[in-house]
């Protein structure tokens, strides 16, 4: 195939709850780009909303969502985290990849503090230059050489982590981390720019997160580099994961498909139908309907 959106959920099932609102959001707006779930999770209707799924083959890594390859056959990946939900479709963000053997959305740095570590130690450390700072809720690849060689990179590194000069990620390995480095040094990867606004977290988030995923709502000003306002193709939670909005809303797509389960393509209440009748009298009352 040629497009495939990727994502992975293991472990406790509130990861199975996130992906589930991630693969019922997509659905919502109509993204028909094939989906895959990687998942050691039981219980859930995974196939409602996932054209693949799969049980893992080895061991947690944090680098599982980079692994599409080791589970199918796409040309170009779109990797999300399961604590994500869409507001756009997807098309946009393969067609601005397309060519690129992998891609991440940030900026630049070669200062500041990042996973825990001084960026300007790690440069000298590592002897590069400079390192990509972005946040991994989605990656994109395509299935070459180029790919390849990079992620065995980023596996090496993953293995060695403690020698990275970077904090560990809940006791493990950063995948970011391991991306950011593996990319230096490679020289393989693209860094887009953050104005793509192709995936945010709402880090810096000045006022109130207005998202209502019944509307298609997903809208906040943040404090990135600028003040800007956003709305975002895909809302990573994050953070935001545990706060009660990221979770209304995925009660919100769980209520919408048992409606769906409950009423016929096209049903109408027999309230519209006793009001389009009222109000057809109505209008041919005034002379509207001759």
């Amino acid at each position: 195939m040629e497009r495939l959106i990727f994502t992975v959920a293991r472990g406790k099932p509130k990861y199975a709850e996130m992906a589930m609102g991630l693969g019922r959001s997509l659905n919502l707006i109509g993204d028909e780009t094939p989906r895959a779930v990687m998942t050691d999770i039981p219980g859930f209707d995974w196939s409602r909303y996932f054209d693949f799924v799969f049980e893992p083959k080895a061991k947690r890594s944090a680098l599982d969502k980079l692994l599409a390859f080791d589970y199918v056959q796409a040309d170009s990946v779109y990797a999300i985290d399961g604590d994500c939900l869409a507001f756009k479709r997807l098309g946009t963000v393969f067609d601005h990849c397309a060519g690129m053997d992998f891609a991440v959305q940030g900026a630049w740095q070669t200062e500041g503090k990042w996973h825990g570590a001084e960026v300007a130690d790690v440069l000298s450390r590592h002897k590069i230059e400079r390192l990509p700072k972005f946040n991994g809720g989605a990656l994109f690849y395509r299935s070459t050489d180029s790919y390849r060689a990079l992620l065995c990179e980023m596996q090496a590194i993953e293995e060695e982590y403690g020698s990275t000069g970077f904090g560990d990620f809940r006791g493990n390995a950063s995948e970011e981390v391991c991306v950011a480095l593996a990319m230096m040094k490679t020289g393989i990867g693209e860094v887009i720019s953050d104005e793509t606004n192709f995936m945010n977290t709402g880090a810096g988030m000045l006022g109130n997160l207005k998202m209502d995923i019944r509307r298609n709502q997903c809208s906040y000003l943040c404090r990135r580099h600028k003040i800007r306002f956003v709305e975002p193709s895909i809302f990573h939670a994050s953070e935001y994961a545990n706060f009660r909005i990221y979770w209304k809303q995925l009660a919100h797509l769980k209520q919408l498909e048992r409606y769906e389960d409950a009423h016929p393509a096209g049903y109408r209440s027999r309230w519209f139908k006793l009001r389009r009748s009222l109000e057809r009298r109505w209008l041919k009352a005034r002379g509207t309907l001759k």
